[in-house]
């Protein structure tokens, strides 16, 4: 029932009125004043009532097609909403859903039903046990040689005795050209202490050494704090091209980056490859050798382990560094004795120099003494040969005259003394 107009009641008053009037006029001869005032008050009750009425029915007209519309609105959001709570696979909502001025949840062109809420509850589970609790936006309140002080109350749901991994929060970036770190760090593996109600204290599990206290003292917030080290998964990086990946990856690894999901060469290890028969289907690793294709597949990393064992590599450097250093200034300490001694050495050899020289002169002399002994000596012997002859001579002569005088002849005493 559509209402009256404002034009139409306003015509129908004043058709109302002229009789009124003309009645009003000619009962004012015959009747009480009194009547007449009732007339018209029972008119203007009439026409007050008539536009009442008139109001009603047009608001009642109003509001009948708001509610209507409302309705047909209410249940139309009804089952967008059922079909983001329950799911649904109906076309039409779908496209109303995506076709939203402010959607509510983004939908893929080709998408051919929407996931329940407890069916999204179920992935974000399964995400979140493997990815595990993440705090993001922590900031410290203090860093000694202890550790990481919290301010209270502290990331909501972290315990003491929770080991976690603290990250700079932000992209990462590259080494510089020779090999300095740059952009967000690692800051590495923290026990959560501390009693409740109390700040929390992070303690590494590792003592640090000098790079990693001075890493993170110099570290800047926000940072971001894991239960579980982000596991290393090939869907991070799919999708990317050959130049984003050199962009994200040093050199030294890129190339298997590039190289996941292409075929495989035969000088790839078995244990790199996955194999797929002709209808596309995975093969398992047992058999390999039977697939039509084999593509490459990159080496997922335990980065809590590789971080470890980078760590452990680390310490073993700096200790070998510091017993090359300790033997560097033992070996520098030994030079200069060395020196030391060489430079006494060569103190001695430069007197025992000189006291060859006067040996060797003391020698010569003693060579020129002894030839000159040898000589007198050789003068010697000729002067005994010659007096031993003359004696020998004048023995024969003596013995010779005393065996004439018949009486034994006496030996010369230099005979005597040469035999």
């Amino acid at each position: 029932m559509q209402p009256i107009t404002i034009q139409s009641a306003f015509i129908v008053s004043l058709i109302l009125l002229v009789p009124v009037i003309v009645i009003a006029f000619f009962s004012a001869r015959t009747w009480h004043w009194g009547h007449v005032l009732v007339m018209l008050g029972i008119y203007a009750a009439t026409i007050w009532f008539f536009w009442l009425g008139r109001e009603t029915l047009r608001i009642n007209s109003v509001y009948r097609t708001a509610i209507e519309r409302k309705t047909k609105e209410l249940e139309q959001l009804t089952a967008r909403n059922n079909a983001l709570e329950k799911g649904t696979d109906d076309a039409g909502i779908i496209a109303d859903l995506r076709n939203e001025q402010e959607p509510a949840v983004a939908i893929p062109e080709n998408a051919e039903s929407i996931p329940s809420l407890d069916d999204l509850d179920h992935q974000i589970l399964l995400a979140t046990r493997l990815r595990g609790r993440v705090w993001r936006n922590v900031a410290p309140a203090g860093i000694d040689a202890a550790g990481i002080t919290l301010p209270a109350p502290g990331p909501a749901g972290l315990k003491p005795d929770t080991v976690v991994y603290v990250f700079e929060e932000g992209p990462a970036q590259l080494p510089t050209a020779d090999g300095k770190p740059q952009g967000k760090q690692y800051l590495g593996e923290f026990r959560a202490t501390g009693a409740p109600n109390q700040p929390i204290k992070l303690v590494p599990v590792q003592p640090l050494d000098q790079f990693e206290q001075q890493r993170l003292s110099t570290s800047r917030p926000p940072w971001v704090i894991y239960e579980t080290m982000p596991p290393d998964r090939h869907a991070i990086f799919a999708g990317m091209t050959e130049e984003q990946l050199k962009q994200k990856l040093p050199p030294q690894s890129v190339q298997e980056y590039i190289r996941h999901g292409k075929e495989a060469t035969t000088d790839d290890d078995e244990a790199r490859q996955i194999g797929y028969d002709e209808n596309g289907k995975l093969l398992p690793p047992e058999q390999l050798a039977q697939a039509a294709e084999r593509l490459y597949q990159r080496r997922l990393r335990d980065y809590a382990a590789e971080f470890d064992e980078l760590a452990r590599r680390r310490v073993e450097m700096d200790v070998a560094i510091a017993a090359l250093t300790k033997d560097i200034e033992r070996l520098a300490a030994a030079i200069a004795s060395a020196k030391e001694l060489q430079t006494s050495r060569e103190g001695e050899v430069r007197r025992l120099n000189s006291d060859l020289v006067g040996i060797q002169k003391e020698r010569n002399a003693i060579e020129e003494h002894r030839d000159q002994v040898k000589l007198q000596l050789a003068r010697a012997r000729e002067l005994l040969s010659g007096l031993l002859k003359q004696n020998s001579e004048l023995a024969r002569r003596l013995a010779a005259g005393e065996t004439r005088s018949g009486s034994r002849p006496a030996i010369p005493l230099a005979l005597d003394a040469a035999n």
